[in-house]
């Protein structure tokens, strides 16, 4: 026997609630006044779930903000007439933004600083050095990744030096630099165990440590004196790569 809820008489509480005029079904059976009302039920305009919110939007203003915290951050860094000093505050105000979004976006001054140093390297090609280490032959290899960093001191130069300066006063500028930094050395320590068999590890750990020297901003500034041009300045500097090369193989043959 069907529910008394879909019967007639006093009518269905179902139905009651769905809006279905009692008088309309009086007197059928209960077999039937079901089968109207899983018709009625039927023709109702469904109610689609809401779907899930896109994010995307949400995401591209969000991504927009970071760059421009970054570009305050190193507007801010690299110094000017009428700047602050570099400091999360500083960089909030420079971005038109609360220091609360800063932080929510970077976790930390050092993340602010690092995401500063990863968006340089970014502009400065450093993303071809996964593709240079990918190159089969460690001779061509090393010559690329000297280019690579003769371009990015080329291009980058004076801003990483004006970064310097403001390390000099600031660790948290240091230790980011620092960080930065060392990763050309591990960089260097993998194309090294490519490139040459030294039996001396002490041997090998100097080959990295005058090649590191050889492609430091340092070397190229100093190499970049009375206006020399830049392709020149890299001739040199991969000149004296391939001189270290030669006195440690010969040094220490295989």
């Amino acid at each position: 026997m069907l529910a008394d809820g879909f019967g007639s008489g006093r009518g269905s509480l179902a139905a009651s609630r769905r809006g279905i005029r009692r008088s309309a079904y009086c007197g059928l059976p209960n077999a039937l006044n079901f089968s109207i009302y899983i018709l009625y039920i039927d023709s109702m305009p469904v109610k689609l779930p809401r779907q899930p919110y896109s994010s995307r939007i949400r995401e591209a203003a969000a991504d927009e903000t970071r760059c421009r915290i970054v570009a305050a951050a190193r507007a801010l860094l690299a110094g000017g007439e009428g700047l602050p000093a570099f400091s999360v505050d500083g960089v909030a105000r420079q971005a038109g933004v609360t220091r609360l979004t800063v932080y929510n976006q970077f976790d930390s001054r050092c993340g602010l600083l690092q995401a500063v140093f990863d968006d340089l390297a970014r502009q400065g090609g450093m993303c071809e050095l996964p593709a240079i280490f990918a190159e089969p032959d460690p001779a061509q290899a090393l010559r690329s990744f000297v280019h690579v960093f003769c371009r990015y001191w080329a291009n980058y130069g004076v801003v990483i030096s004006r970064y310097a300066a403001v390390a000099k006063m600031d660790e948290d500028v240091a230790c980011s630099l620092r960080r930065s930094t060392e990763q050309r050395r591990v960089a260097l320590s993998e194309l090294v165990g490519r490139l040459v068999t030294v039996p001396c590890p002490q041997a090998a750990a100097e080959l990295v440590d005058v090649l590191f020297a050889l492609t430091s901003i340092e070397m190229y500034e100093a190499l970049s004196v009375s206006g020399r041009p830049a392709e020149a300045v890299e001739r040199l500097i991969q000149g004296l790569v391939a001189q270290a090369l030669h006195a440690v193989s010969a040094t220490h043959p295989a």
